[in-house]
């Protein structure tokens, strides 16, 4: 397996646990702008210890991680709003393969992406399992009124992805990863105050298992954004971010566990078909 697959594997295991832990703020009843940050300042953290030795100032990587890191902050902020009235598996599918078929595009005719037959094939098959997945579970539709908010989400995940890509590919990783989640953080904290004085009456409570969920939280960010990083580094934009989009079945997978939203075999057999098609991206 090539290099950019292994990251890319990893990533999507962490992105697939982190997406999961956004529905913390409605399950556990916590304050969600608050929890955002904290996650964020742990995933920085993690990054500056982690990379301590490679940080420095560059224009371009500061520039490229604070296009992507304040949109990435306003996503996770519309992601944990539309969790208050959806589960994870009606909301990250439609979501994901609508953004996914933008990212194709983009790969294949702005990065000039090679995808051999196998790997063209597995493409293929994530949009019907992925199409399916939605299709047979509750899914965003005009008549509940969260189709403005979607659209949102779509937009900005594939901004924040094509700016991550060019980010990699011209600036030195470590340094990026870094700065990603510095700006990420400073989103977040700008979010916070801003609806902290819009409703001066909000309390923010300070408790052991906040901290706990949110330290999960940024090292799971840590992890998915440092491989997804890599991964973008040296591998094609489009197959990158086809394995990535599985991460809406690895979060139903984690949310059934963690939150008891329910599991059924139909998403299992889900489960083994997305299997099945990133080893036949990976062998591609």
């Amino acid at each position: 397996m090539q290099p950019w697959f292994i990251h890319a594997l990893v990533g999507v295991v962490a992105t697939g646990g982190m997406m999961a832990l956004f529905k913390v703020p409605t399950s556990k009843g916590h304050n969600k702008y608050f929890y955002s940050f904290l996650g964020f300042l742990v995933a920085t953290l993690t990054s500056l210890f982690a990379f301590f030795d490679s940080i420095h100032l560059d224009y371009y990587a500061m520039m490229f991680s604070f296009a992507w890191g304040s949109g990435y902050a306003i996503l996770v902020m519309l992601q944990m709003e539309l969790l208050r009235k959806l589960d994870t598996n009606a909301l990250f599918p439609i979501t994901s393969i609508s953004s996914h078929v933008l990212v194709v595009i983009i790969g294949v005719s702005f990065f000039h992406d090679k995808i051999s037959m196998l790997q063209f094939f597995g493409i293929i098959l994530t949009f019907l399992v992925i199409g399916l997945y939605n299709k047979v579970h509750k899914h965003i539709t005009l008549q509940n009124g969260l189709l403005p908010m979607v659209v949102g989400i779509i937009l900005i995940s594939t901004s924040t992805k094509f700016i991550q890509k060019f980010g990699s590919i011209t600036t030195e990783i470590q340094n990026f990863i870094f700065w990603q989640l510095f700006f990420s953080m400073l989103a977040s904290i700008v979010i916070l105050l801003i609806t902290h004085f819009k409703t001066p009456g909000q309390r923010i409570e300070v408790s052991r298992k906040v901290v706990l969920w949110a330290v999960a939280l940024g090292v799971l960010n840590f992890i998915g954004t440092a491989e997804i990083t890599k991964a973008l580094s040296i591998g094609p934009f489009s197959l990158v971010f086809t394995i990535n989009s599985f991460y809406t079945i690895i979060t139903s997978l984690v949310a059934w566990k963690l939150f008891g939203e329910e599991l059924t075999k139909r998403k299992a057999a889900f489960v083994l078909v997305a299997i099945f098609t990133v080893i036949l991206i990976g062998l591609g």
